[in-house]
């Protein structure tokens, strides 16, 4: 088939892809996603809806999954510590991610902030249990950070509160996401228009004055698709709250006991569907305050 001929069946007298193979062109995406995520989705969703005994699972229609497990007061302290982790988590990387998005924008060189900010990726080049162990010879009591502090004469004995408390999950977390949060802001700050920056400047506005109604405002669509990576990442981490929490569970640490130690498939099945509402209800009102069709046209 010719290039005339294949761009032909394609386009038509508009210039606009034809309707059919539109849905020709999209047809492998809907089938993959069909396959890969509706699917596992639904067997999931199908049992969280049966009950459990002996270590069997009994394929009977019923809602003790939901009524005996995700509102009972265990699952609910969890998933209300799950939610405040992440949304600290959020804020936290936000405020060292925004800063760090800003200064490869404006003080770097395109190229420059580009290898900058994948220089962040190489940490991913290990694994994520090998990243969050690395920090117990740092955080611990006979740590880096602990033996610095005494050598110097700062403090007398380790400050045992490093590890093993909400401090070092957050480090954990942000180690692991700054990356996530720092990278879409950098998109949104890249497409901002240098003339309504000279414009600004011109009608005599301060750099804050700028940052404030211009550069923030046209900001938000990275900082909202941040937001949602960060929050979602961070509250089905698993890592994280096992090895740096001391032993806190969250809503993932839950489910994988719910598996591993009873093979109570519905249980875990109903309370991964109540953490998929969570983050489908973040998302949504997120996106209900935010417009990112920009940046998702540019």
């Amino acid at each position: 088939m010719s290039t005339s001929t294949l761009r032909d069946r394609l386009f038509d007298d508009n210039g606009n892809l034809a309707i059919g193979e539109v849905q020709l062109l999209a047809g492998p995406t809907v089938i993959w996603f069909a396959l890969f995520l509706l699917a596992p989705l639904a067997v999931v969703l199908y049992y969280s809806f049966l009950t459990y005994e002996s270590f069997s699972v009994i394929q009977e229609f019923t809602l003790a999954a939901y009524t005996e497990t995700v509102f009972s007061d265990t699952v609910l302290s969890s998933l209300t510590q799950t939610i405040g982790i992440g949304l600290v988590v959020s804020l936290i990387t936000l405020v060292f991610g925004y800063p760090l998005a800003y200064f490869l924008r404006f003080y770097t060189s395109e190229n420059g902030g580009i290898l900058l900010l994948l220089f962040l990726v190489i940490p991913f080049w290990t694994s994520g249990v090998i990243r969050t162990l690395g920090w117990l010879p740092i955080l611990g009591k006979t740590g880096v950070i602990n033996q610095v502090l005494i050598m110097a004469g700062i403090i007398d004995q380790p400050l045992s509160w490093l590890l093993f408390s909400p401090v070092s999950q957050v480090i954990g977390y942000l180690q692991n996401y700054i990356v996530f949060m720092a990278a879409p802001i950098y998109i949104s700050l890249s497409q901002i228009d240098e003339d309504l920056l000279d414009a600004s400047e011109t009608l005599r506005g301060t750099p804050l004055a700028t940052f404030r109604h211009v550069t923030l405002p046209l900001s938000l669509p990275g900082v909202a698709i941040g937001c949602m990576f960060t929050f979602v990442l961070t509250i089905g981490n698993f890592t994280v709250p096992t090895f740096l929490s001391g032993g806190s569970a969250t809503i993932s640490t839950l489910i994988y006991d719910a598996v591993n130690r009873g093979l109570r498939y519905p249980a875990a099945a109903a309370m991964s569907m109540v953490l998929l509402a969570v983050i489908f209800v973040f998302i949504y009102a997120l996106f209900r305050r935010v417009d990112i069709s920009e940046i998702a046209q540019s």
